[in-house]
């Protein structure tokens, strides 16, 4: 009976939805099986054709022209000037004094132990057990803040 229940189990879990991963394209997390970057057949990080990380034509990680992964102009990953990952004086991801990336005390970005972006035990970007970024056995990572991906 137990292979069968673990038949079921796989099967189910192949069933799930891809938003298992925080970002299936470039995962950081548990990358072994049931984890959140599992990239097995059926895993939340699954590259092959159809799979949540699929680099195909379709695919959510295709980097080709018009794709949700292209980085060149008018591109969602376009890091030049007018571009939405331009790191220039005025730019999304600017780190310069002010800006919305800038990592000195006090800046939005700041990984200090005061920092909104700090990374130890109770900081919003822990990763270790029980951290909102820890995507390990029982965790998802989902609870992450937006300024520990940058």
């Amino acid at each position: 009976m137990k292979p069968i229940s673990a038949a079921l189990l796989l099967f189910a879990l192949a069933w799930l939805p891809p938003a298992l991963a925080m970002d299936p394209c470039d995962c950081r997390g548990y990358t072994g099986q049931g984890g959140a970057c599992d990239s097995g057949l059926g895993g939340a990080a699954y590259s092959g054709p159809g799979g949540p990380a699929s680099a195909g034509h379709e695919g959510p990680c295709y980097a080709g022209q018009g794709g949700p992964r292209y980085a060149g102009p008018g591109g969602p990953l376009y890091a030049g000037q007018g571009g939405p990952r331009y790191a220039g004086p005025g730019g999304a991801a600017y780190a310069g004094p002010g800006g919305p990336a800038d990592s000195a005390p006090g800046g939005p970005a700041h990984a200090g132990p005061t920092g909104p972006a700090y990374a130890g035990p109770g900081g919003a970007c822990y990763a270790g057990p029980g951290g909102p970024c820890y995507a390990g056995p029982g965790g998802t990572g989902h609870g992450c803040a937006s300024v520990c991906r940058r």
